[in-house]
Parts: structure tokens; C-alpha cells; sequence
């Protein structure tokens, strides 16, 4: 029997005793508290043994606030205004090509939802725009939202050969090579 297995029989076994023996206990608020507390500290310890999480440390974990002003519904998943969820689905959710959510934060009515590999953005009339590779990567930088370009309007175009471009309300930002054939992003206003 393996270290790990005789750790887990180890902690249900004493977390079985504790139990009972509160259960005989003369004074039982006190007992049954400490049993209670030992018996989550054996569940916890099985579960580590087993590779698992301390799972009384997520349940008591609490949240400030501060995660709701960034999107977040306060557990720590955070929610995608629905145009963002509906083409956050249609690309495959987490499994698919922009990957699982990593946050979502919204100012003057739009929405910008950071992806593992990507973002998208909701624009006040309910459109979506996804923003990838290195244009994503130059606007968010650049101020995401507060960003001067402004919002994208339409999904960037091109290809390795030529390079990429992407539209936005003032402007483009691009991403391809110069003379020497070095990849860089280029930012023209239309102002």
C-alpha cells in the first residue's frame, strides 16, 4: 500500500474517532466543536494526501467587492454580458480557440473580456469584435478601452504573407513586416 493511501485510511480513521468520542463526550458543545474541527483537518489532510484542495479554505474564502467592479459575480468566475457569452460559445467556449476567461471589465458602455488567448470586445450597440495576436496584444497595451485608436470594428484581416490589420473607430493598428523583415505593430490614426 502506497504512502499516500495509508495517509488517507490514517486521517478518515482519526477523523471516525474524533467523532465518536465527541459523541460520548459529557460536555458536548465543546467536544463536538473541536471533533468538528479536527474532522475537517483530517478530511482536509485525505484530501491533500490524495492530491485534492483544502476544500474548507475555498468555502470560507471572502470577497471584498472589489472583483463585481471588474465584472466578476463575487465567487471568483466572472460573467460575460450576454453578446460576449453567446460568441464566447459559437468560438467553443473554454475549449475552443480563445481558451478560458480570464477577466472582464467595462467602461463608457462597452465590455472587454480578456481570453487565454485573445480578448473580445462588446461595443454599446451589442457587437462583438475579437481581438487576437499582436494587434490584441498592441491595443490592449496601449489603454484596452481607454485606448485613443478606440474600439475595433471589425475582425483583423490578412495573412503571414502580407501581414495583419485590424479596423478600429479612429484608426487601424497592423502587425507586419518592414524592410529588414522584422514583424511590428503600427499604429495610424485617422486624424
Amino acid at each position: 500500500m502506497n504512502s499516500n493511501l495509508k495517509r488517507t485510511f490514517a486521517a478518515v480513521a482519526a477523523s471516525g474517532l474524533l467523532l465518536g468520542v465527541a459523541a460520548c463526550s459529557d460536555d458536548d458543545s465543546d467536544s463536538v466543536s473541536d471533533a468538528s474541527s479536527a474532522a475537517e483537518s483530517g478530511a482536509a489532510e485525505a484530501s491533500d494526501a490524495m492530491g485534492g484542495s483544502d476544500s474548507t479554505e475555498a468555502e470560507s474564502t471572502e470577497t471584498d467587492g472589489a472583483d463585481d467592479a471588474e465584472g466578476s459575480n463575487g465567487s471568483g468566475d466572472t460573467e460575460l454580458p450576454e453578446g460576449l457569452q453567446a460568441a464566447y460559445d459559437e468560438a467553443g467556449g473554454e475549449q475552443g480557440e480563445w481558451g478560458a476567461v480570464q477577466s472582464v471589465e467595462s467602461a463608457n458602455g462597452a465590455t472587454l473580456a480578456t481570453f487565454e488567448n485573445g480578448w473580445a470586445v462588446e461595443n454599446d450597440s451589442g457587437e462583438v469584435t475579437p481581438l487576437i495576436g499582436m494587434i490584441g496584444e498592441t491595443w490592449a497595451n496601449d489603454g484596452g478601452l481607454d485606448n485613443e485608436i478606440g474600439l475595433p470594428t471589425a475582425p483583423e484581416s490578412g495573412d503571414a504573407m502580407q501581414g495583419w490589420t485590424q479596423q478600429f473607430e479612429n484608426g487601424t493598428i497592423s502587425w507586419m513586416q518592414d524592410e529588414d523583415g522584422t514583424w511590428e505593430a503600427d499604429v495610424e490614426d485617422n486624424e
